[in-house]
């Protein structure tokens, strides 16, 4: 920085302002308090009941208490590149770098050191520290006009007009010119996301494939009746919204778990590209709303449905972190759409067929579980986070899968000699051959997963390879064969 001379002697050059950057929505995507509380209704459920009466006491006692109940260290944070390049620009210049934020201090001193900030400001369990408090805080200790703050949101206004420079993340454009008409020379900096196109993957449209299972039993029983279809589609409309619902919400029970994964942290919430309110009103909408249509069907189909996303709900609060209760819950949720079908058709649903794709669906939950545990092996770590596995138990799993799977192609033979599903057929001999096909895509499925090869949905893998496609036109060509 270039020096001031007085009278023909050189003075130490001024201090430069120091950067000072708020937190929620600026350096973090999305709120602490808002994260927080997911956080610790992932560990604790029951504190659901806690939250308003914590909230009686204050937002700064309430951020204070979830704050001591769930930490949140910063690599689990999504923090915004942008922010993160504005820090390290005045760093180098030499200027000193302070997290302002209405957050609590516990959650915000170990993010300030994470960025090698000189400190913080934030709330302490008394004062909520926004707005007009942040202000006066920050006057207070550099002075009118003695700083420059990065803001996102319109109660920073309030510190924009005692800064020397305004920084804005992700303003609206009235927001924008609100902040330019404070300060001429005004930057904008970009969030993390925000778009239309994050929400829709964030519904992982990928999934939707399975719930086309509800016209299993239609075309297992050779139903051909139009309206039984029609209902059906009804059924998939109803599971699909339910099934994206539940997957916003169980992202946000799994944030801090997806942001460490290797691909998991690419989802949208976990990257830090959907906020996280509209992400919670979405999901609870969406099962609402698939819920209500369910119940628009035979009562039956609604009741399906109901368990379906109450198993789901109990799996991502509960289930998922205990030890092959969790294959079970997803195998079972296989099953309940198959039975969400039959019920919306009223098509009798063969006690075969359901056995069989209760383990059928087993043996590739398990092999959801088997590639997660070779990417944890092959990461050098011995335990899973957010699960009740270790690395040592892929030989196991393995073992159990393929078990599955076999008992899946007996229950299988055993369907094709029911003399009721003989009755379906012209030429029921054929439906032998769908036993060695569906031995070798399991086979080959169970030793790709402990290979490494499968990504973490079987199904979704197999969408995308081509020998299980071609092994699913063989299955298709017996089928017809039979008939």
């Amino acid at each position: 920085m270039p020096t001031e001379r007085i009278a023909g002697q050189e003075t130490p050059p001024r201090a430069a302002p120091p950067l000072i950057v708020d937190v929620d929505g600026s350096l973090v995507s999305g709120d602490l308090l808002i994260e927080g509380a997911a956080r610790l209704l992932a560990v604790s459920p029951l504190s659901l009941f806690a939250l308003p009466f914590r909230l009686a006491r204050g937002r700064a006692a309430l951020k204070r208490w979830i704050a001591e109940a769930v930490p949140m260290p910063p690599e689990t944070l999504a923090l915004n590149p942008a922010v993160l390049d504005e820090i390290a620009s005045a760093k180098a210049a030499g200027r000193a770098v302070w997290l302002a934020s209405a957050s609590d201090e516990l959650a915000v001193a170990p993010l300030a050191a994470a960025v090698g900030a000189a400190g913080c400001f934030a709330s302490d369990g008394r004062t909520n520290l926004a707005g007009r408090a942040k202000a006066a805080a920050l006057v207070e200790r550099f002075g009118e006009g003695g700083f420059d703050y990065i803001g996102n949101e319109r109660r920073d206004l309030a510190v924009w007009k005692r800064a020397r420079r305004a920084v804005g993340v992700n303003l609206s454009a009235g927001l924008a010119r609100e902040v330019r008409a404070l300060d001429g020379e005004a930057r904008f900096l970009p969030g993390l996301g925000g778009r239309p196109l994050d929400y829709l993957r964030a519904l992982r449209p990928h999934q939707w494939v399975k719930n086309t299972l509800v016209f299993a039993p239609l075309i297992a029983a050779h139903e051909t009746r139009p309206e039984s279809y029609s209902t059906a589609v009804g059924a998939f409309a109803a599971l699909t919204a339910c099934a994206s619902g539940a997957y916003l919400l169980n992202d946000l029970l799994d944030l801090p778990h997806d942001r460490r994964h290797k691909s998991k942290r690419r989802r949208p919430p976990a990257a830090g590209k959907t906020s996280l309110l509209p992400t919670a009103g979405m999901g609870a909408a969406l099962a609402a709303g698939g819920l209500a249509l369910a119940f628009a069907l035979p009562a039956a189909a609604g009741l399906c449905v109901l368990l379906y996303l109450s198993g789901t709900l109990a799996y991502s609060l509960l289930l998922k972190r205990k030890t092959f209760i969790d294959v079970i819950t997803l195998a079972a949720l296989y099953a309940v759409r198959i039975l969400t079908g039959a019920a919306a058709a009223s098509v009798a649903l063969s006690p075969w067929f359901l056995a069989f794709s209760l383990f059928l669906f087993l043996a590739l939950a398990i092999v959801k579980r088997q590639s997660e545990l070779y990417a944890l092996r092959e990461s050098g770590r011995s335990a899973s986070a957010g699960r009740a596995y270790f690395a040592e138990d892929l030989a196991a799993l393995t073992a159990l899968g393929v078990a599955a799977g076999i008992a899946s192609v007996v229950i299988l033979t055993l369907y094709i000699q029911d003399p009721k599903v003989n009755g379906l057929y012209a030429r029921p001999e054929f439906l032998w051959l769908l036993c060695p096909l569906l031995l070798y895509w399991l086979g080959r499925l169970a030793l790709l997963a402990n290979r490494g090869k499968v990504n973490e949905d079987p199904l979704v893998f197999a969408m995308g390879d081509r020998t299980s496609w071609l092994t699913g036109v063989a299955l298709l060509a017996v089928l017809a064969a039979a008939l």
